[in-house]
């Protein structure tokens, strides 16, 4: 060093105390290579930065995904609709709360998801351990996927005509969901209620059995084990096979459906009192009373697979009603069982509804419901 920082300071000190006759004083040098640790070592290295936090990895969430996937735990599910994505809002799968099991994508688009949704999506399922399913209606062959000729079955129960064109159906919703991003598929099958000309699928036994079948390769309990696939390639992942609607009342399952491939059964059940829920699961156990007979299920196994929900599109002032649902136990049918969940539909009403829980403002009845439903799982574990 020609002179030292210190050299420099001093010189200027003096200079200023003792203006008349300022003489130069000799420097100090100070080595270039001098450190502030102890004599004759460097500086330690600093420590090196915390890792970028990472969501999936987080304790909390890990608990969250471990617990959802506990065997036999009860479901809470929601029809989404208003799907915009983002991180959170009524719009964003995200700002669910964080027990929700499972998410059905009710709006629009079904496919063709924006980057935003997809995110939102995949955020869900792999920090939360959430569940997101697609609602279709699937009311004749073909709907809601690429047109095909083969498609056009009109209402024939000709095995050579519906058999090839409902398995290239159900084939191709599967491809659908899994290049979606999708965790399964939910059936809105309402014959009854909204069959309508043309809704075969819906109306004519022997295509809807069919249909039943054809999904159950493809979604479901047994989908990934199945070893009668014929021709059909296998299963990417194991996605949930969900049908909501007219089960267990007005068009009903039919027996005869291979329906305990089905992962749940999810009721209608809007404007119903508590009164009235042991006839709708009941509806439901008749449905399935061939196999019960038939040892493939159980009365228990089938109320488990039952979740109970309500419209908040129609129902979304002060509703008690839900909060029944979420502590529902059948004890009809000889059995004592916990209902296998609850929800609702059009969930992004109760995003600020009437209802506050806790403090939270937003979905105050589903935080309600969600704390009904797994403090009655723990009392009975």
């Amino acid at each position: 060093m020609k002179k030292s920082i210190l050299h420099m300071a001093m010189t200027a000190i003096i200079c200023t105390v003792f203006i008349a006759g300022c003489t130069e004083i000799a420097p100090i040098e100070i080595p270039e290579t001098a450190t502030i640790g102890p004599p004759g070592q460097p500086d330690p290295p600093p420590p090196p930065p915390p890792p970028p936090y990472d969501p999936i990895t987080d304790p909390a969430n890990v608990a969250l995904r471990e617990w959802k996937a506990t065997p036999n735990l009860p479901q809470v599910f929601v029809w989404f609709d208003n799907w915009a994505g983002g991180t959170a809002g009524q719009y964003s799968l995200s700002g669910l709360p964080d027990s929700v099991t499972i998410a059905s994508n009710w709006g629009q688009p079904k496919w063709g998801l924006s980057e935003m949704q997809k995110t939102d999506m995949e955020y869900v399922q792999k920090v939360k351990g959430t569940k997101v399913v697609v609602t279709l209606f699937s009311a004749k062959v073909g709907d809601d996927v690429d047109p095909d000729p083969i498609y056009t079955v009109e209402n024939s129960t000709d095995a050579a005509v519906i058999g090839p064109a409902i398995k290239k159906y159900a084939e191709a919703i599967y491809d659908k969901v899994i290049a979606e991003g999708y965790d399964g598929y939910d059936w809105d099958y309402e014959p009854a209620g909204g069959g309508g000309t043309g809704n075969y699928l819906w109306t004519v036994p022997a295509q809807r059995k069919l249909f039943v079948q054809e999904l159950g390769y493809w979604f479901g309990k047994s989908a990934a084990t199945r070893t009668d696939r014929g021709d059909r390639k296998p299963v990417d992942r194991e996605l949930l096979f969900l049908i909501d609607g007219e089960i267990g009342i007005r068009g009903r399952m039919d027996k005869d459906w291979e329906s305990y491939n089905v992962d749940y059964f999810v009721l209608q059940t809007y404007g119903i009192t508590t009164s009235g829920l042991p006839a709708r699961v009941s509806g439901v156990i008749t449905d399935m009373s061939d196999w019960i007979s038939a040892n493939v299920i159980t009365k228990e196994e089938v109320v488990r697979r039952t979740i109970l929900t309500e419209n908040f599109e129609s129902y979304n002032g002060a509703n008690s009603r839900v909060l029944d649902q979420s502590k529902y136990i059948h004890t009809a049918d000889g059995i004592n069982q916990q209902i296998g969940g609850f929800g609702i539909y059009r969930v992004g009403f109760d995003y600020r509804s009437y209802r506050t829980f806790q403090g939270s403002t937003e979905y105050g009845y589903l935080r309600e419901g969600i704390n009904n439903l797994y403090n009655i799982y723990r009392s009975r574990q």
